[in-house]
């Protein structure tokens, strides 16, 4: 890798490029890019770490980053998880990049052939997501339940036992709801352990929660609409919902959870989209007040509510909180759960709670969007509500779960207090902490990436990650601690607390 890198930046003088108006990431962009265009960079070659050419150049980090993910997304550069950034190595033949002279008509015709994306698919891949991929889930993954816990060859029997004889649900599905077996059992552990007012007849199985707000999306929402979303919250149902050319408007996260007044400023929603159990990240609780509020608010507004109720069964500190579903006397509240976290993630399987007025509605749309739900893990899943082994199972992983949590936070409380505060919280996957010293978490979290650790940034979490707004977001910390022993959980988060105390 070449020592000296300062040729690809533009200084404010140079004539070329317009430098004078164009901003520093914008500058650094185009002098990359020009190297590999006219060749000065080539296909595979290494480029320096953000941090360093930053540094070698005199310009922030964040202007490095903000470039070279630009490259990234056209095609001009790829990132390998722990190697760092290179010119893309299936770059086009020389001549096929020349951009200095006037495209020609045949290649004009080239470009017109070129796909056309919708304005939905723009929308939706704005939001591409930036977190670390693993292809084996590791020490913070603050998704993964313990795969080594679950009962996999019950499971196996259970599937072919369904398959032996199979039933006619099972080899000619014709309901867009899901099998009735599991609906039913769906609905009979919501109303016992979450107080969720429902019968069969409401419940639609889904492949997983996103499928259950791209439904809703298309049900409820028009182009200009207002979606109003928590801010911090999943990032991964923000791209869904922008697809429907709604407008997401954050609203800000507290300690009583989603601050409903914040919702009567400008424009009514048309759907709040909420975590009243436990938000994510943070694991804060909506309030009884503010619930009632909201259900107040809605029935006031003709606005939809979303609960999001995504790993409520894993409270430690008492039983499972009352779902805020049940406590709505309007018929507001579309209830939206998972059994990805709960069992494992390749389950792909999940439930929509619908307000019976939107049941035909639901399962007319399903009917078009993909049929019927595959019966194949449906029927599984009923046998295993039904012999009581999903409730074991539940119960044997929130013991565990806890355990491992109450570890993990005496890990931090007894050998990182000074730079490690952990939030609040009465339950979930994961603990959310807060960096102490001033630290960069996206930094730290690309550092954590290349020591294998899958350690998330509490400041990704947030919808305006501009450079502009980087300085004010809170930075810290998402660590899940479900999937691992405690030795693990131990040898990792020494290499956790390493890294940070190497830069601190």
């Amino acid at each position: 890798m070449r020592s000296d890198y300062t040729w690809i930046y533009p200084s404010h003088t140079a004539k070329a490029d317009n430098a004078k108006e164009d901003s520093a990431y914008r500058r650094l962009y185009l002098g990359i890019r020009q190297a590999i265009l006219d060749g000065r960079l080539h296909p595979g070659e290494k480029l320096p770490a953000s941090r360093d050419l930053a540094k070698s150049l005199g310009i922030s980090r964040n202007t490095v980053v903000t470039s070279f993910d630009l490259l990234v997304s056209e095609g001009y550069l790829e990132t390998r998880i722990g190697a760092g950034s290179f010119v893309a190595s299936s770059l086009p033949d020389r001549e096929m990049m020349a951009t200095t002279e006037p495209a020609s008509t045949n290649q004009r015709a080239k470009t017109a052939n070129l796909p056309r994306l919708s304005q939905s698919a723009t929308r939706m891949l704005a939001y591409d997501r930036r977190f670390p991929r693993f292809r084996v889930a590791r020490p913070f993954n603050p998704a993964t339940p313990d795969l080594d816990a679950f009962p996999f060859d019950l499971w196996a029997r259970l599937l072919r036992r369904s398959w032996r004889a199979p039933a006619l649900d099972l080899t000619i599905p014709v309901d867009p709801l899901g099998m009735p077996a599991l609906r039913d059992e769906v609905a009979k552990w919501l109303r016992q352990s979450r107080g969720v007012k429902c019968d069969a007849d409401q419940v639609m199985i889904v492949s997983g929660a996103q499928q259950a707000l791209d439904l809703i999306a298309r049900a409820l929402v028009d182009p200009g609409d207002v979606i109003a979303t928590e801010d911090p919250g999943y990032e991964g149902i923000r791209g869904v919902l922008a697809a429907s050319g709604a407008t997401l408007l954050p609203i800000p996260v507290d300690g009583e959870g989603l601050q409903v007044d914040q919702l009567g400023k400008g424009e009514p929603a048309r759907i709040v989209v909420t975590t009243p159990s436990r938000n994510y990240p943070l694991g804060t609780t909506l309030s009884l007040a503010r619930r009632l509020a909201l259900l107040q608010w809605a029935d006031n507004h003709d606005a939809w509510i979303v609960e999001d109720d995504y790993d409520s069964d894993y409270r430690y500190d008492g039983p499972p909180l009352s779902s805020l579903q049940g406590l709505d006397r309007q018929n507001r509240v579309l209830y939206v759960g998972t059994f990805s976290r709960v069992l494992f993630p390749g389950i792909r399987l999940g439930y929509l709670v619908l307000p019976p007025a939107l049941i035909p509605v639901f399962r007319g749309m399903r009917g078009f969007a993909d049929g019927v739900p595959a019966p194949t893990a449906q029927a599984a899943l009923a046998a295993l509500f039904a012999e009581g082994h999903f409730g074991g199972h539940v119960r044997k992983m929130r013991l565990s779960y806890g355990e491992r949590r109450a570890h993990l936070r005496e890990l931090i409380e007894t050998r990182a207090s000074d730079i490690l505060q952990v939030l609040p919280s009465d339950g979930g996957l994961h603990l959310c902490t807060r960096l102490i010293g001033g630290q960069d978490d996206v930094e730290l979290q690309e550092r954590m990436v290349q020591a294998q650790l899958d350690c998330r940034a509490l400041s990704s979490y947030y919808h305006d990650k501009s450079e502009e707004n980087r300085g004010t977001l809170p930075q810290g910390l998402v660590l899940g601690f479900a999937g691992w022993k405690k030795n693990v959980i131990s040898q990792s988060f020494d290499e956790l607390i390493d890294l940070i105390r190497r830069r601190s």
